[in-house]
């Protein structure tokens, strides 16, 4: 199953083996360790620099940029789940690999299996190549702008990608490109390693699901309807297919239920204050980094909720391809058969954020709705309340 290679391998990077390869146990077990007290160690450095705001002499526009890297730290923190979910996880896997197909008995349906892979693999290559791009801007065009500032103006401060509180001070070049490499290296592996793997597994599993419910639509509108054993055989060999699928899309919610309500809550605020920095920000150069981070964030939440909507769409179209089959020639108890999978498919699988809602367009709709919300409130409190830029 050649779609899951590439989070399992992002993924392998910081030690987290996912099917358990007993000669670098100990190798990935040192790896995942350091990457975790990487990314506390990051956490602790954004706690404490908001913890001694008048220390560093950090402004208001200081805080907008730490807040969204704050929250985005706290989402890295909460998807470590999916070590503790692991097991879950290869499970999962395990069983898409037993129902993805091998060969297949008409060249219609190859077709319809190799198109779905191929659009799945250029939409996960293009969120990829814009990922690396933004976080490339992100994290390269601070100190170019300080390069350049410093060649205008020789009394110019250090800038930083984020805004971390550092016990030692940094009162020399090489001291501040020491930090600012560190900052790269981990904020790199963090985003990529951790973020976006996350969100990249998630989407993975739930488009293998889709085109395995796809697969089956394809089966039930070319079954060969006919008295006798044999299509009823198949038939029944689809329903169970089908159940499950179902059941594969429900383990789908109950490993990252909680990530998904996570992304839900936080990302309308990542949008707004990195929206905000770009309306306020007189800098072309930093304008053009907090709208590349907008479009980034806003790309990467659509990333999640349309595989969401197309498991919706699919799971539901299971009972047009049930009706479009030639069903009214079969015999009673093909028919009543399938009446129970149109019946079962009204209710369509969708990705939930545990309880509170469902990871759809309609989702992603509302997060943007409520970033622009937040953004006009907090643009209208840094009018009103004066702050320094």
């Amino acid at each position: 199953m050649e779609t899951i290679i590439l989070p399992v391998r992002i993924f392998l990077f910081i030690g987290l083996d996912y099917f358990n390869d007993a000669n670098n146990r100990f190798k990935n077990h040192c790896k995942l360790v350091l990457f975790i007290i990487m990314l506390f160690t990051f956490f602790i450095g954004q706690i404490i620099f908001f913890t001694n705001i008048e220390e560093v002499g950090a402004g208001f526009l200081d805080l907008a940029n730490a807040i969204p890297c704050l929250f985005l730290i706290l989402q890295n923190i909460f998807k470590l789940t999916v070590i503790r979910k692991k097991h879950l996880i290869k499970d999962l896997i395990l069983e898409i690999a037993e129902l993805w197909p091998q060969e297949f008995q008409s060249k219609e349906k190859e077709n319809v299996f190799y198109d779905s892979l191929r659009r799945l693999k250029k939409f996960r290559d293009a969120i990829l190549k814009l990922t690396c791009f933004g976080v490339m801007i992100y994290m390269c065009l601070p100190i170019f702008i300080y390069f350049i500032w410093s060649c205008i103006d020789g009394d110019t401060p250090y800038l930083y990608p984020f805004q971390l509180y550092y016990f030692v001070k940094i009162n020399s070049l090489w001291k501040y490109q020491v930090f600012y490499l560190m900052q790269i290296v981990s904020g790199t592996m963090i985003h990529i390693c951790m973020y976006w793997s996350c969100d990249l597994l998630l989407v993975t599993l739930t488009s293998d699901i889709c085109i395995l419910l796809r697969l089956l639509q394809y089966d039930l509108q070319n079954i060969i309807v006919q008295c006798g054993r044999e299509s009823l055989d198949d038939l029944k060999r689809i329903v169970k297919t089908h159940q499950k699928l179902l059941r594969l899309a429900d383990k789908l919610n109950e490993i990252f239920g909680g990530i998904m309500l996570n992304i839900t809550a936080v990302s309308s605020v990542v949008i707004c204050f990195f929206g905000f920095l770009t309306i306020v920000v007189e800098g072309k150069f930093q304008k053009f980094k907090n709208l590349a981070t907008v479009l980034q964030c806003l790309f990467i939440v659509f990333y999640i909720m349309l595989p969401g909507q197309i498991l919706s769409d699919t799971s539901s179209g299971i009972a047009d391809a049930a009706y479009q089959s030639m069903w009214y020639n079969s015999d009673p108890k093909f028919k009543k058969i399938i009446f129970i999978i149109i019946a079962r498919s009204q209710k369509p699988c969708k990705l939930r954020a545990m309880s509170y809602g469902n990871m759809d367009f309609n989702a992603f709709c509302k997060i943007c709705s409520t970033a622009w919300s937040y953004l006009s409130l907090v643009n209208q409190m840094y009018q009103k309340g004066g702050f320094e830029v």
